[in-house]
């Protein structure tokens, strides 16, 4: 019984193991087709320039910049205040000092500043929103960097003080990961490096698939039968070989001498002469 547990308790975390790795496998594996086939596509809504094809497509996606919040004035005064007259029953005065102290700016935090469609072509990533256009060609490209976590993606390009932020969500982060390096691959002329390294990662991923539980052999039950003429006696096991011959056996009750084995089973005739 703790065999046959120990059994189904292997093949469950063997069969959970084995449908994350096929998820994982499958997503690598998609990743290689995508890249040895896809050439891209055409758009309707944004001008594409001679030989530029789109590789993705993110609508409800944010450019976001740094904006400054509220500043304030900080510092103080002194001086003396002189009353020099009356008007009315109030008090005019006059004040004497200096004012010591400056403006303080707002922190800098990255804001959203307008939403719209993401594209990224075989030229460049261009974001067209409401109020918004932004373009970072691959020709002017200083770098770029991802962040997962936060699912954002920020471009320098050289003909641009500011970087460039767009945020699509983490929910698609290494989807608009791979969806950049397939586009910077046709630009360059790499596309056949970059289905090399995805191949080797889903090699990598084949070898270290689960490998099945080792089969436990279960505990055969031993037959048992009940003890002939004895009431309350342990049950002895049946004879392995049950085409031996009838005749006296020693008993394996061990309530006689012997007992009468008749070729299928034991009976209840027994005898404690033992040279008989």
């Amino acid at each position: 019984m703790f065999e046959d547990h120990k059994a189904k308790r292997a093949a469950k975390e063997y069969e959970a193991a084995l449908a994350a790795w096929q998820v994982e496998r499958d997503a690598q594996a998609d990743l290689v087709n995508t890249a040895e086939t896809s050439r891209g596509s055409g758009a309707d809504s944004i001008m594409l320039k001679a030989g530029e094809a789109v590789f993705a497509t993110v609508t409800n996606s944010s450019l976001v910049e740094e904006r400054r919040g509220p500043g304030h004035y900080q510092g103080h005064s002194q001086g003396v205040s002189i009353p020099i007259a009356h008007f009315g029953g109030r008090s005019v005065r006059y004040r004497v000092g200096v004012n010591k102290g400056h403006y303080v700016s707002g922190t800098p935090t990255p804001t959203a500043i307008d939403t719209g469609t993401t594209f990224i072509t075989n030229q460049r990533v261009i974001f067209q929103g409401g109020k918004q256009t932004r373009e970072c060609a691959y020709a002017k490209l200083i770098g770029f960097e991802h962040d997962d976590n936060a699912g954002s993606t920020t471009l320098s390009v050289s003909n641009r003080q500011k970087p460039t932020t767009i945020h699509y969500g983490p929910g698609i982060a290494g989807w608009f990961d791979f969806r950049l390096d397939l586009g910077l691959a046709h630009y360059k002329g790499t596309v056949a490096e970059l289905v090399t390294e995805l191949q080797n990662g889903l090699d990598e991923i084949d070898k270290n698939r689960p490998p099945e539980p080792a089969r436990i052999a279960p505990t055969p039950p031993t037959a048992m039968t009940p003890s002939p003429g004895a009431p309350g006696a342990p049950a002895a096991p049946e004879a392995p070989l049950p085409t031996v011959n009838a005749g006296w056996y020693a008993d394996p009750w061990k309530l006689a001498a012997l007992r009468w084995w008749d070729g299928t089973r034991w009976t209840g005739d027994v005898h404690d002469d033992p040279a008989r």
